[in-house]
């Protein structure tokens, strides 16, 4: 007896048995094809999309980062909640004063979406109020002009910095759009500066919508002056300079916020490492989403290769008895039938290997920003293989059993 020899043969009479049904086969390594190819082709825009947005957060500061954004206070100062300014330009001026470990510090006004207009055409993207430190904070270049500076803050100037979503919407015919105007929910604005494109590395957190390229800044006393008429700011963003001192810093600007707030505890700091965790926890909902979905596909798959097996277990009785009347063994019966399911499921892998480089190939031509999406993502590849390897091997089993328990003498006499 030799496990080895067994096997091969068990292989080459599968391989023999696929090529004499070619058509059933290939029905029945279809569900295979298509889990496989389904599995790697969702990981890898997934893997894209979670690359991008791992790129964002270290342009955006990383984990040096802090962020403070107000919030309901909590209910035992409720009653006493309204001798708090709220979040306003003057927690921006005293954390400048008595925080000397914030090595950057910005409020940011969030104006959200605004219709941008000049010359002739129009753009939607996003509209910030902040102040010279935000492109340090956030890792910003410039193509063109200078960034926000901090006589534009104390004149209020009519300036604005863009993005290059709306350059290239409102300003394609120029090289580029510094000396130029236009206009925001009616208000004129010089452009000063123009940042340089922010590189994907993957489909953009939204779908292939990189907002990124969307931000547009002023002057954050500017944003104030005009879109709020008062002096209240949405959140403030802070960069420590190292790691190590950055409980300090948290320390220094809850006691700074505590005093300027009246002592109400409506503000909360949130760090990037919160985030980091939230990142992951995304990331894992998406594996364990994506691994259910295929994995349910590929077990049809499995179920689609065992029923094919039955059937030509019905159609070979004859066959398993005269293979048995001549000497042929249980063993060997089971191990032919098992190794034409693995041989199936094998082949059925490899095709959905080359289909999902097919499809990771279309979603990089179509998908907007999808240049950096891995035609090839090694790993999920290898699982998908070793999935579908897995599921063969188990719906083989049955049918393979079920051949090789057959009485050779009822075999023979079957019609």
């Amino acid at each position: 007896m030799n496990p080895v020899a067994d096997i091969a043969s068990g292989a080459r009479n599968g391989f023999l048995e696929i090529w004499a049904n070619k058509v059933r086969s290939m029905l029945s390594m279809s569900g295979i094809v298509l889990g496989v190819a389904a599995l790697v082709a969702m990981v890898g825009i997934v893997q894209g999309m979670l690359d991008n947005m791992r790129s964002s957060f270290e342009r955006s500061g990383g984990i040096l980062k802090i962020e403070v954004h107000p919030r309901t206070p909590p209910e035992s100062q409720k009653h006493i909640a309204g001798i708090s300014p709220g979040m306003t330009w003057r927690d921006y001026s005293a954390i400048q004063r008595a925080t000397p470990l914030a090595e950057f510090i910005t409020p940011v006004v969030d104006m959200r979406w605004e219709r941008f207009v000049g010359k002739g055409r129009r753009a939607g993207a996003l509209l910030q109020g902040v102040t010279p430190d935000y492109v340090s904070i956030q890792n910003r270049e410039l193509a063109y002009g200078r960034f926000i500076s901090e006589t534009d803050i104390k004149l209020k100037s009519p300036v604005i910095v863009l993005g290059d979503h709306v350059v290239a919407d409102l300003f394609r015919d120029y090289d580029n759009a510094i000396g130029q105007q236009l206009k925001v929910d009616g208000d004129v604005y010089t452009v000063v500066g123009q940042l340089a494109p922010v590189e994907s590395s993957g489909l953009s957190g939204n779908g292939g919508w990189n907002w990124e390229s969307r931000l547009n800044f002023i002057p954050a006393t500017t944003a104030m002056s005009r879109y709020r008429g008062s002096n209240e700011v949405d959140r403030m963003e802070i960069l420590a300079s190292n790691v190590r001192e950055l409980p300090d810093l948290m320390e220094q600007v809850e006691n700074t916020l505590t005093q300027t707030h009246r002592g109400i505890r409506d503000f909360e700091i949130r760090t990037q490492e919160e985030q980091l965790m939230e990142l992951k926890k995304l990331e894992n909902s998406f594996l364990y989403s994506l691994g259910g979905i295929a994995g349910i596909s590929l077990l049809v798959g499995g179920i689609g290769i065992m029923n094919v097996m039955l059937a030509s277990v019905s159609e070979r009785i004859r066959e398993i008895g005269v293979r048995k009347a001549i000497g042929a063994r249980s063993h060997d019966i089971f191990i032919q039938f098992l190794a034409e399911a693995v041989v199936i499921s094998l082949l059925g892998g490899l095709l959905g290997l080359v289909a999902s480089v097919g499809l990771l190939s279309v979603a990089r031509d179509i998908i907007p920003q999808g240049e950096g999406i891995q035609t090839v993502p090694v790993i999920a590849m290898l699982y998908g293989f070793l999935f579908s390897s897995g599921i063969g091997l188990l719906s083989g089993i049955y049918p393979a059993l079920r051949a090789s328990r057959l009485d050779p003498i009822d075999a023979l006499r079957y019609e």
